[in-house]
């Protein structure tokens, strides 16, 4: 089968389009530079350049597809163009699906946040439960934009379903300077690392190996217009760091940073980028976003679509076993 993957260069969708294609599918991968050393390398991906944002770029390589998998996205909490998230997230969504009702897909599977669904109270959201804060940031903004754009073309007669990703990590190719793998390999290696305190604050990891297969799963059995949490565990700071030490093998030493003193830091580092002219790495919306729970349920997915979370100390093991090697081969 011919399938459309979007994003293939990024850190989920180059799993995604390898897993496919090691399946006996032939993925058309839509990127901006077929060239890129992030695009997989398989016989059956097929590179077409183009930009989710240009329209007509995507025809060429949504041709003969009988699927497509969209997880493009610009995903990062903070840009200097804001606007960048609405031509990207929004707009380019927009162009995706219209694209994918013109060309009869079969189905389309829109890769969404877990981010969208805001902070948890007591128990862990379903995908039933509204967002009970504002939004803080443009990207989780336009993640819950692009969801409504799968409601409106879903009414046109696209079978397309939407998946909520939570913190995703464990193996694969390095894309952000501020994943959940960057924060395993700094504190193996640096045997150092810091937390927000207080450390109870929960939020939901899922494996990527779990992600990708959730994906997969929605796609062959998920229905339309419906949203599906694809999560793992959830754990708090503290847990985080008592399994990464136990399944390292180390101690490491934890430093606890109060909201008020990660603020601090924040106005100085605002400070720093406008002199600089580049972008912080932490804002006072981003702060907001790491001092609240975030627990999620994927109950919906584990009954309706037969999905299967791997036991958090596994994948972090796994996870660990990885960026070792990686840094050996190194």
């Amino acid at each position: 089968m011919k399938i459309l993957v979007t994003g293939a260069t990024g850190y989920f969708g180059h799993m995604l389009a390898l897993t496919l294609a090691k399946k006996g599918n032939i993925v058309h991968a839509l990127v901006r530079n077929p060239q890129s050393p992030l695009l997989p390398q398989h016989e059956n991906i097929i590179a077409f350049k183009g930009d989710i944002t240009d329209k007509n770029s995507i025809r060429p390589a949504i041709k003969d597809c009988k699927e497509v998998y969209h997880s493009a996205a610009l995903v990062k909490l903070y840009s200097k163009d804001p606007s960048a998230f609405f031509k990207i997230n929004v707009e380019g969504t927009h162009n995706v699906l219209s694209v994918s009702l013109e060309e009869g897909i079969k189905k389309l599977v829109f890769t969404s946040s877990g981010g969208v669904m805001g902070a948890s109270l007591k128990e862990p959201l379903t995908e039933k439960d509204p967002r009970i804060t504002a939004f803080d940031n443009d990207y989780e903004l336009t993640k819950y934009i692009g969801e409504n754009i799968i409601k409106e073309y879903s009414a046109k007669g696209l079978f397309a379903v939407t998946v909520y990703l939570t913190k995703i990590f464990g193996p694969g190719i390095e894309t952000h300077p501020f994943s959940i793998n960057t924060m395993i390999k700094k504190f193996i290696r640096n045997k150092i690392s810091f937390y927000p305190s207080p450390d109870h604050y929960i939020s939901n990891y899922v494996f990527i190996e779990d992600a990708v297969n959730g994906h997969i799963l929605a796609m062959e059995k998920g229905l339309g217009n419906e949203r599906y949490i694809i999560g793992g565990e959830n754990r708090s700071f503290k847990d985080f760091f008592r399994v990464l030490r136990e399944q390292a093998g180390m101690k490491g030493k934890l430093f606890p940073l109060s909201k008020l003193l990660i603020s601090s830091l924040g106005l100085w580092n605002i400070l720093q980028a406008k002199l600089s002219g580049k972008e912080p790495f932490v804002t006072s919306k981003s702060i907001n976003h790491i001092y609240c729970n975030k627990a999620l349920s994927s109950e919906k997915a584990i009954r309706q679509l037969g999905y299967k979370i791997t036991p958090f100390e596994e994948a972090i093991r796994k996870t660990i076993f990885f960026l070792e090697q990686k840094s050996n081969a190194c």
